[in-house]
């Protein structure tokens, strides 16, 4: 908009001007205020969305019955290893009977030809440009010279590798006045053992001695430093398990074991009530803050929005649908058979004790509530519904649509209003300032007068 400038004359033009503009603002302070309303509800709408998918990721563990599946477990020694659950598994003990950890392979060289090394940073005598490791497999070079001149030493060669990130840890160890080269694999296990594969004086004899590396050598005392890569061996129930890591991930359903050290304890699996309470209440509140953005929403932004409101009616005609087939007076068919109970503010209330007491009855019956073969669980009812609700063509995406039409047009609305109001503003300065010019001639003709008069 334009600026308003003031002109000496009998008229406030800045003033006038103002005030006349003040009056042609309003249809544009109009339209803001409808865009901040149309905005403030697409936020709202946007709360429901993120609520509404917030619950079906509540819903995801229920509809398949793993909420079911969870378990404690403890482990006999604790210097032996640790345990820490994931899904599924079942109760029970089991005997873990460790043979020896997994490791990695470890290369030390600590000698150029058949000297010890007494400055990391001194240039190393045949050094190649470059040496290549397999890794895993993969076969990865790393570069050792840039230009001719550049010197090698025993800490470029460490440098180098850790910079090239293939894999292989190096380290400059020191001992007294000498000082070694240690090459280890990131990773344990046969799978993730490394292997020179390329350089000049470079060679891997494929054990712990022997092994030479851009010029590097091993003295016997570095062999014994050195060490091959093993898997983990051990045995589940007298079963026997081979593993890269020693972290065990496979060898009990649902629980992951990291051993510590070789020897044998025990591993025990056991219904964890907590945590299936824990999923419950997950389920529970994330239909309650949909309820409670429902409800806010009818009391803000959008309210009247009837297909908004209507969310709450379709998610609680689910809860008074019972599963198909399902006899209600022998079995369990409704939520609140099984300790899932609506209240009188449309939320829902768990009672733990009421759950357990339908888990002992019937267990089966319990996990079928929530989700079946049928899929006419409550969860999957649930999440079919909500599907619809989040589907392009639902209720959210095109409540979304409307609105932002809504915004969109008050937006070319008020560019439009602005680009009048420009246009009247600059000609009302125009009008107003000739105005003023004319009082000011008008007034200056009649000091002319009445001097002239006065004079005589």
């Amino acid at each position: 908009m334009a600026a308003i400038t003031s002109s000496v004359g009998a008229l406030d033009v800045q003033g006038i001007v103002s005030q006349l503009m003040a009056i042609e603002r309003r249809p544009l302070n109009e339209s803001q205020q409808r865009a901040d309303q149309y905005n403030t509800q697409l936020s709202t709408v946007g709360k429901l969305s993120s609520s509404l998918s917030a619950l079906q990721t509540a819903l995801t563990g229920l509809s398949s019955g793993r909420f079911l599946q969870v378990f404690k477990a403890t482990v006999s020694d604790a210097s032996m290893g640790a345990v820490s659950t994931t899904s599924g598994g079942s109760s029970g003990t089991y005997q873990i009977d460790v043979k020896n950890l997994a490791t990695s392979r470890q290369l030390v060289f600590d000698q150029v030809g058949t000297s010890t090394i007494t400055d990391p940073k001194a240039a190393i005598s045949g050094a190649p440009d470059s040496i290549s490791f397999q890794v895993n497999g993969k076969t990865q070079t790393v570069t050792l010279r840039s230009k001719p001149d550049d010197v090698v030493s025993l800490q470029t060669i460490n440098d180098k590798i850790n910079a090239a990130g293939i894999g292989i840890n190096a380290s400059v160890v020191q001992n007294g006045s000498q000082y070694k080269l240690v090459l280890g694999s990131v990773e344990s296990g046969l799978d993730n053992q490394f292997k020179i594969v390329a350089g000049s004086n470079s060679s891997d004899s494929g054990g712990t001695s022997g092994s030479t590396l851009a010029g590097l050598s091993q003295s016997p005392t570095a062999g014994t430093e050195s060490r091959d890569a093993s898997n983990a061996s051990l045995t589940v129930n007298g079963v026997a398990i081979s593993a890269g890591s020693n972290k065990v991930t496979s060898a009990v359903a649902g629980v992951e074991i990291d051993l510590y050290k070789a020897g044998s304890f025990t591993v025990s699996l056991s219904p964890d009530s907590a945590g299936v309470a824990k999923n419950l209440q997950s389920f529970v509140d994330a239909y309650n803050q949909v309820i409670g953005d429902v409800k806010a929403a009818r009391s803000g932004a959008l309210k009247g929005n009837a297909s908004i409101l209507d969310i709450q009616g379709k998610l609680q005609q689910v809860l008074a649908t019972p599963v198909a087939g399902v006899d209600p007076v022998n079995s369990i068919a409704y939520l609140s058979q099984a300790g899932i109970s609506l209240q009188k503010d449309g939320t829902l209330k768990l009672d733990q004790t009421a759950f357990n007491d339908a888990m002992k009855k019937d267990k089966q019956a319990v996990v079928n509530l929530f989700g079946n073969a049928s899929n006419t669980g409550f969860a999957q009812r649930f999440n079919l519904e909500i599907n619809g609700m989040l589907d392009p063509k639902g209720v959210i995406e095109t409540s979304k649509a409307t609105i932002r039409t809504k915004v969109s047009t008050e937006t070319q609305l008020q560019s439009s209003l602005q680009s009048r109001l420009d246009t009247k503003q600059a000609q009302l300065i125009r009008q107003y300032t000739a105005l003023n010019k004319t009082l000011a001639e008008m007034q200056s003709g009649s000091s002319s007068l009445f001097n002239l008069i006065s004079s005589k």
